[in-house]
């Protein structure tokens, strides 16, 4: 699978990462409710909604990056 654009990997990724992290949620929720130990997988929803939130930091740059160029670009236009 190509990707043509570097958005689409990192909205790949937070979909892989967002479904993992619901999942997670939802046994951590149902070890606690009936008393088996949760620690472990809390943990793993940790370590999930952090990567989630990185991915969502590295999206985020990306489109400033672009907004960024396509400024840059718009005002050669105009100078010129």
């Amino acid at each position: 699978m190509r990707f043509s654009d570097s958005r689409e990997l990192v909205d790949v990724g937070l979909g892989f990462v967002g479904f993992f992290a619901v999942a997670f949620l939802g046994i951590t929720v149902f070890c606690e409710l009936t008393g088996e130990p949760a620690l472990g997988w809390a943990l793993t929803l940790l370590v999930l909604v952090l990567a989630f939130i990185g991915l969502l930091q590295l999206r985020r740059r990306i489109l400033a990056r672009r907004q960024e160029a396509e400024e840059a670009r718009l005002r050669e236009t105009q100078d010129s």
